[in-house]
């Protein structure tokens, strides 16, 4: 590729972000997975994913914040990056071929265990100088 033409690979601070949130890289490993999945199913596969446990133990309410999430904050990011489409009249979530380029990190998704809350940081404001 020369110098002049655009740049078909994913920018550094993209993948970064994308990879940011467990349930967002949960949901890239279950669409490399299936490809093509209906949201309220990517909602269930992801529940079942991040609890361990089978879709019959969740309680419904878990599996529709999952949704809502999904809905609101993963599935636009990952669309936004060019990484899947939403057809929102159909419903539907696929992957695009460009996850191949985190393939890496996707395969890290699959093992990675996730915190259910974030790590607290220190605010360096509030330390001072003492």
């Amino acid at each position: 590729m020369d110098a002049d033409s655009p740049s078909l690979e994913l920018e550094l601070d993209t993948v970064f972000s994308i990879l940011d949130t467990c349930r967002r890289r949960t949901t890239l490993a279950v669409l490399d997975d299936h490809q093509t999945v209906a949201l309220a199913d990517l909602a269930d596969e992801v529940a079942v994913r991040e609890h361990d446990t089978r879709i019959t133990n969740l309680s419904p309410e878990a599996v529709t914040e999952i949704y809502l999430d999904l809905y609101h904050n993963h599935v636009p990011k990952l669309a936004d990056a060019g990484l899947a489409t939403y057809d929102q009249e159909r419903d539907l979530i696929a992957s695009i071929d460009r996850l191949d380029e985190l393939e890496p990190f996707l395969s890290m998704a699959r093992t990675d265990e996730c915190l259910e809350e974030p790590i607290p940081t220190a605010d360096y404001r509030e330390l001072g100088d003492d």
